[in-house]
């Protein structure tokens, strides 16, 4: 009887989590990052790291990465939600205009690597990046033409990003921890406090 209980109490919890499914390290909304997925870019991450010069960075390892990354990928999902609801398209056109303005800024596209493993980026999440931060962009400068000024319109977009992600119900895997609300990251779980004691 007591295994029955345990096994009806741990479905429960897996339930409640959102992410009873062994192969979601979260979800957002009706979108999920898959395991498979996400274990693939921290390894891209990992593996970059060997082609660049990273004695001068302070780069992000175990479960701290896997957090910030994440809370990364998370926040995508939840931009490109917001821009589907304000209709704004990001065409390759745009991407590719914006990819050559930032290795103007950046000196280059030998350059290029050391930037995105600085950023934890991995090269095969650029597009996604630059859609992103076009999205942004072009939220900004709505918000500019209403006449906001700059504290505003961050505060603006900080807003419409986290009521996006509680509409959205924003659920993170427990192995990686809890999404913050606050924050709006993927912050570390409680620890067990008072139920587990040493001696």
């Amino acid at each position: 009887m007591k295994k029955i209980v345990s096994i009806i109490t741990i479905a429960l919890a897996l339930a409640l989590t959102g992410c009873s499914s062994m192969n979601v390290a979260a979800k957002v909304g009706p979108k999920e990052i898959t395991l498979k997925e996400f274990q693939s870019q921290i390894d891209t991450i990992l593996s970059e790291r060997k082609s660049v010069d990273t004695s001068q960075m302070q780069l992000e390892t175990g479960e701290t990465l896997s957090r910030s990354h994440l809370s990364y990928l998370i926040a995508n999902l939840i931009i490109e939600s917001i821009g589907e609801d304000q209709k704004i398209a990001v065409s390759k056109a745009d991407i590719d205009a914006y990819r050559s303005e930032i290795l103007t800024n950046i000196g280059g596209e030998a350059n290029l690597s050391s930037v995105l493993v600085n950023a934890a980026i991995p090269t095969t999440n650029l597009e996604d990046v630059l859609r992103r931060d076009l999205i942004i962009r072009k939220l900004t400068e709505n918000e500019k033409a209403k006449g906001s000024d700059d504290a505003t319109i961050s505060e603006s977009i900080k807003k419409l990003v986290s009521d996006k992600a509680t509409a959205l119900k924003v659920v993170v895997n427990p192995r990686y921890g809890k999404w913050d609300g606050t924050s709006l990251s993927v912050v570390a779980a409680e620890p067990a406090g008072d139920a587990v004691k040493t001696k």
